[in-house]
């Protein structure tokens, strides 16, 4: 999994909540973009290890409304932003919850705050053993599985 992979499911899911009607921004927004629009920005990403092998891993994402006129309309999004997070779905179809969520409105901007948590597994890589040859009283003995 990709950080990617959790944006466009952020994507997906605010399209399915708002419609077609709102542009949804990745990575920069374009000088002269146009409103009603969201930006969904990456924060950060916290590991920490776990037993087994796992780590769990918290990931931190500002979804950006940006509204079409005043701020009390930003303020009225930032509700609606945070039910629709509460639950994304992955391209693989794995679902995510969104957990530690707030939000803010500032300059007529609101910017809500979304945590998306998940497990990795380290797999360590197993080097199998191909033949055995094993030797009695200098004579060979065929290993198991072969024959002459």
């Amino acid at each position: 999994m990709e950080i990617n992979d959790i944006m466009v499911a952020i994507s997906r899911k605010l399209h399915e909540a708002f419609g077609s009607n709102y542009k949804k921004y990745m990575d920069e927004i374009p000088q002269g973009f146009t409103t009603p629009a969201f930006f969904i920005q990456f924060l950060n990403l916290e590991q920490k290890k776990q037993i087994g092998k796992r780590w769990k891993v918290t990931t931190l994402f500002n979804v950006q409304y940006f509204p079409n006129g005043s701020a009390t309309d930003a303020a009225n999004h930032t509700l609606k932003v945070q039910q629709a997070l509460k639950e994304i779905t992955l391209l693989n179809g794995s679902l995510m919850l969104g957990t530690g969520s707030n939000s803010e409105v500032v300059e007529g901007v609101a910017h809500n705050f979304v945590h998306f948590n998940f497990f990795l597994q380290e797999i360590e890589e197993k080097v199998f053993m191909g033949s055995l040859d094993h030797y009695l009283n200098k004579e060979r003995v065929v290993s198991v599985g072969e024959r002459d």
